[in-house]
């Protein structure tokens, strides 16, 4: 069945509309400040290896929203992780740890099953220069999510407006070795950014982060949260808030014999890159790639 996301004017996605017999409202997260919004709409995937039965691959992916042209209210959903992740996960199909919200006012965990090939053929494209994958999405219909549409990718435009710098505070969501918070949400961690310069992001390819990262993380968003924010050389009130891109690996010593020391640094891919894989995605012409019918 197709799954469509209802929009807020505000570019928030608040809920899907179900098959064309009934109408089923996704139930919203609690909150539309970005910390909460991306809590709700990140999750972990689990999958066979490809290159040893015996292995699990596992990551995180999060769930973004793409507003439909003739209904600027409504949205389909679209599921953005690692390119790296999707290809070594065997097989047509993928488990991702959902939640529900319960009587009780907590979540409870449970599994869902998407399809990430149909035959052996990828349902997801991944970006010709950067580790990014980006696939139309089915989740259960109880899953309460508000995801973001692509505005909240900070562009160059956007790093370079509110002067992002190194020392700046981001954070990233994800499971490290499956770890995941109760109801299955992800852990946040925060880093400072630790590299220079952050754009043009197309030259950069990416930035390090002031963090260790286990394998589990990859694939989770990282962003920007900033509250009366010092740039251009004043104080504006309010908050700032954006997607600067999304978790692939950690850094490792180019000198051969410390390539196995860890040097405690994270690489983010850039927000523009997500950006081109989810323009690949609906500009795909094959038509295997189409939004579930």
């Amino acid at each position: 069945m197709k799954r469509q996301i209802a929009l807020l004017m505000a570019c928030l996605l608040v809920g899907f509309s179900g098959p064309a017999y009934a109408e089923v409202q996704r139930p919203p997260a609690p909150s539309f400040e970005l910390n909460t919004l991306l809590m709700h709409s990140t999750f972990l995937i689990v999958g066979r290896n490809k290159n040893d039965a015996q292995k699990q691959t596992f990551g995180t992916i999060f769930a973004m929203a793409l507003p439909k042209k003739d209904s600027p209210t409504e949205g389909t959903l679209v599921l953005i992780t690692a390119a790296h992740l999707l290809n070594d996960i065997a097989g047509d199909e993928a488990t991702v740890l959902v939640r529900r919200k319960n009587s009780a006012g907590t979540y409870d965990a449970f599994r869902a099953t998407i399809a990430i090939r149909k035959n052996g053929q990828p349902l997801y494209v991944t970006h010709p220069t950067a580790d990014v994958a980006a696939m139309y999405g089915n989740l259960p219909d109880d899953v309460p999510m508000t995801g973001v549409t692509p505005t909240f990718l900070a562009d160059d435009e956007r790093l370079g407006g509110v002067e992002i710098h190194p020392g700046d505070e981001i954070n990233v969501l994800g499971f490290p070795l499956a770890a995941s918070a109760p109801g299955a949400f992800p852990i946040l961690r925060s880093a400072r950014i630790a590299s220079y310069p952050l754009i043009p992001s197309k030259d950069v390819k990416g930035f390090l982060v002031d963090l260790f990262l286990y394998p589990g993380n990859s694939g989770g968003p990282a962003y920007f949260t900033f509250v009366n924010r010092f740039y251009k050389g004043s104080i504006h009130l309010g908050v700032e808030q954006g997607i600067v891109g999304l978790v692939i690996q950690e850094s490792r010593s180019n000198i051969p014999e410390f390539k196995d020391k860890p040097l405690n640094l994270g690489v983010i891919v850039p927000a523009v890159f997500i950006k081109e894989a989810i323009d690949l995605l609906v500009n795909d012409t094959t038509g295997t790639l189409k939004p579930y019918d």
